[in-house]
C-alpha cells in the first residue's frame, strides 16, 4: 500500500486505519466488509466502524447485491467536495464563535474582577521581563504601587532602556508610587516627581531582594532580577488589592529610612 498516499491523508485527518481501509476500498473495488478488512490489514469489527465513518463522510457508500452488503469507495473527488464543505462549516463555526464571544468575555472577566478565578502568565529572559514592562504601560488606573531592587534593575536593564520606560510611561500620564532599595543608599530622591513619580528609599537591612513587586489595576507582577530572568503576572482583584495594601505598609515604614538618612 503506498505509504505516501496514506501519509496525505493522515494529514487531511484520517487516522492511520482509515487511511487503510479507504485506500483498500479504493483498490478492491465493490467488496464485502470481510475482503476490505483483510486488504486493509485492520480487523472486521473495526473496519465496520471505520467504513460506517467514511460513508457518514460521504466517501463510501453501500448496495446490496443478492443477500450480500457490498460497500465500495466513491469518486476521489468527494475529497475535495469534503474539504470544501469542512471549510465552510469552520467557517460557520468561527461566525458562531466570534457572535457569543463578547458575552463570554464578559463571564469570564467579570469572575476574574470578583476574585473568584486567578489567571497567570509566565514570562523568561529579558525579553519577557519587556514583555512585563508593556503591560505597565496598558494599565487602566494609570497607578503602579511597587517595590524594587535599583542595583539589579540596573544589572538588568541599561539607562537607555530604564529612560525610555520612564518616558513611554509619563506619555501616557500613568504614576508610580514606588518603594525601593540599593547598596548605595537613596540615590534617586533627585528623581521625585510629585505629579507622576513618588519614590522612597527603603535601607537594604529590610529588604535586599532580587525580587520586583508591582500592583496595577487587578494585577500583581512578581519578577526575578537575578539568575534566570523570570515573572509571573496573577490577575485577581483580591490579590492585586491585598498587595497594595502591604506595600502601602512598607511605603509608610521607608518614610523613617528617608529621615534616617538625612
Amino acid at each position: 500500500m503506498n505509504q505516501k498516499l496514506l501519509s496525505e491523508l493522515r494529514n487531511l485527518g484520517f487516522s492511520e486505519k482509515e487511511s487503510r481501509v479507504y485506500v483498500a476500498s479504493l483498490q478492491i473495488g465493490s467488496a464485502p466488509m470481510q475482503k476490505i478488512a483483510a486488504s486493509a490489514g485492520v480487523n472486521r469489527a473495526t473496519t465496520y466502524v471505520l467504513v460506517e465513518s467514511l460513508m457518514h463522510r460521504g466517501l463510501m457508500t453501500s448496495f446490496t447485491q443478492g443477500k450480500k452488503r457490498l460497500f465500495t469507495a466513491e469518486d476521489p473527488n468527494k475529497l475535495l467536495e469534503l474539504v470544501h464543505r469542512e471549510q465552510f462549516e469552520l467557517q460557520e463555526r468561527e461566525k458562531a464563535v466570534q457572535d457569543i464571544l463578547p458575552d463570554l468575555q464578559d463571564i469570564y472577566q467579570t469572575t476574574i474582577e470578583q476574585g473568584q478565578k486567578p489567571r497567570v502568565k509566565f514570562y523568561e529572559g529579558k525579553e519577557g521581563l519587556k514583555a512585563v514592562r508593556n503591560e505597565f504601560l496598558k494599565v487602566k488606573s494609570k497607578e503602579i504601587m511597587g517595590i524594587f531592587n535599583y542595583d539589579y534593575v540596573t544589572q538588568v536593564f541599561d539607562e537607555e532602556e530604564n529612560q525610555s520606560f520612564a518616558e513611554r510611561r509619563e506619555q501616557k500620564n500613568i504614576t508610580t508610587k514606588s518603594v525601593y532599595t540599593s547598596q548605595d543608599g537613596p540615590i534617586l530622591e533627585s528623581e521625585n516627581n510629585e505629579e507622576l513619580t513618588s519614590l522612597r528609599y527603603l535601607d537594604c537591612a529590610k529588604y535586599n531582594s532580587p525580587i520586583d513587586i508591582a500592583a496595577f489595576d487587578n494585577k500583581v507582577a512578581i519578577t526575578s532580577l537575578e539568575g534566570d530572568l523570570m515573572s509571573a503576572i496573577i490577575e485577581n482583584r483580591n490579590v492585586a488589592d491585598a498587595m497594595r495594601q502591604i506595600l502601602g505598609i512598607i511605603w509608610t515604614s521607608a518614610e523613617g529610612d528617608k529621615e534616617d538618612t538625612e
